[in-house]
């Protein structure tokens, strides 16, 4: 474990975020092989209650649950009851896509590696509504003038009402499946599905079952039932524009599309499910899955930004300081978390906030940063330097909307390319010929503007999505 002077300059760290964020509470745990060498809980998981976060305070997951779906489909395929390979259609026969665009080709594989080319989409909106009867973010939603995203369609409530969306959506698929990456919420609830309909037994049971219990996560749930059975629960918070950081106590759940994004655990039961994963790559271990598993799903399959790919469930950054990053991060109305680990360093770390929109990557970063003796505030990398000409900025100028409720105006203001999103203004840095690096919630990332066939933009990759340009002015 580093000295007391480097763990307290890592406090000091989250410190700052919080502060700069309004962020409630939030909590930390950090382990070198099977033993847990830091947890810590920061501020309040429930400010009206004055009561404090703690590394045993249960959040949501968000998006850190798709690992959990692509390690089901994995353990099914360790038994031989379905491959990666299977075209989607074998288990769900119902699939398709929109416009009788062939759905045959698109396999497991590329659900797992969200190369499928299905477009983002509205479906978690629609899976969630039920459960956001009268919280108090609805009334923000509604004064942002996006409720009518929520409500101009039926909910979908189970797996037929996705994939009958999935057809009926008026979104083209984005092109060929294994051509590009693209990630879709879409992808993932459509292998909970499968893992249901394989198995035999509900996606949230099989995993309870056979990932939760064997590895020892004994909080974790997908389900409601936490909120009478477990005492350390927090709250939930949201940003509101009028009001600040407010109290917005309903969990959103989507039966769904539960392989999307809802479990719900603790930081300390989150580095336990790490370091499975690094047992597994001990040879003679017993763990939960073998070897080959596990290098499959954190295998480099997929580009998915500068320097970084996505594996199965998992997010792969070889050669940072000489070791790999191993992730994912999740967010959700007051959820952000993000947890991973260092297979050469037997190194596991796990960080949730109860608000979204919270760098909890940049504070999983910092704990991996503090391990291997980096300073805390080292970065992933840093996009390129690159000067482009008016002619060049000007082709990127437009707006951008995708069906998953993003709405992206681009312009260019004294000379300076800009990025208008949620009521903020964001930098875009060029960084080559169709790139720029933008800073968002304190991280620098990479956007890329993709030409079509006439060398005209078509679309822009940012937030790990393909959005599609739907005017060649912006709309602000």
């Amino acid at each position: 474990m580093p000295d007391d002077a480097r763990v307290e300059e890592f406090r000091e760290f989250i410190e700052k975020i919080r502060e700069q964020h309004d962020v409630p509470g939030l909590s930390v745990a950090v382990a070198d092989g099977d033993r847990i060498l830091y947890a810590e809980g920061f501020g309040l998981r429930n400010v009206e209650k004055n009561l404090p976060a703690t590394p045993g305070t249960l959040y949501g997951m968000a998006s850190v649950t798709k690992s959990f779906t692509a390690l089901a489909i994995m353990i099914l395929e360790e038994e031989q009851k379905l491959c990666s390979a299977d075209p989607v259609v074998r288990h769900l026969p119902e699939f398709r896509l929109t416009g009788g665009s062939s759905a045959e080709a698109v396999t497991i594989h590329h659900l797992m590696t969200h190369t499928s080319g299905m477009p983002p989409t509205g479906a978690l909106r629609y899976s969630m509504i039920r459960s956001m009867e009268g919280d108090p973010s609805v009334d923000e939603i509604k004064r942002l003038g996006r409720w009518e995203q929520w409500t101009d369609r039926e909910p979908i409530d189970t797996y037929e009402d996705l994939l009958d969306f999935i057809v009926d959506d008026d979104q083209p698929p984005l092109g060929r499946s294994g051509q590009q990456f693209s990630y879709s919420n879409d992808a993932y609830s459509l292998l909970g599905a499968i893992v249901e309909r394989v198995s035999g037994q509900p996606f949230d049971s099989f995993v309870r079952e056979r990932i939760l219990e064997p590895v020892g996560m004994r909080s974790s749930t997908m389900g409601l039932d936490f909120l009478e059975e477990y005492s350390d629960v927090t709250q939930l918070y949201s940003q509101s524009e009028e009001r600040g950081v407010i109290a917005a106590p309903k969990w959103q759940h989507a039966p769904a599309m539960l392989g999307a994004g809802f479990l719900r655990s603790t930081v300390t039961e989150m580095v336990r499910y790490g370091q499975m994963y690094l047992s597994s790559l001990s040879p003679g271990s017993g763990s939960l899955v073998g070897r080959q598993t596990v290098t499959r799903m954190t295998a480099p399959y997929f580009p998915c930004g500068r320097s970084q790919y996505y594996g199965y469930g998992l997010v792969v950054r070889p050669g940072y300081h000489g070791v790999t990053l191993v992730e994912h991060g999740g967010s959700l109305k007051g959820v952000s978390s993000h947890f991973g680990f260092i297979p050469e360093k037997d190194l596991t770390a796990s960080v949730v906030a109860n608000l979204q929109g919270i760098p909890a990557s940049k504070i999983w970063l910092g704990a991996m940063n503090l391990m291997l003796g980096l300073p805390v505030d080292t970065q992933r990398s840093r996009e390129p330097e690159y000067e482009a000409s008016q002619e060049e900025l000007e082709r990127f100028v437009g707006s951008y909307a995708s069906g998953e409720g993003a709405l992206i105006d681009v312009l260019i203001e004294d000379g300076d390319l800009y990025a208008f999103i949620d009521n903020s203004t964001h930098l875009l840095r060029p960084s080559g010929p169709d790139t720029a690096a933008m800073m968002r919630r304190g991280e620098e990332s990479m956007v890329r503007f993709i030409p079509g066939p006439t060398g005209e933009v078509e679309a822009m990759y940012t937030g790990l999505r393909i959005i599609r340009r739907i005017s060649d002015q912006p709309e602000g």
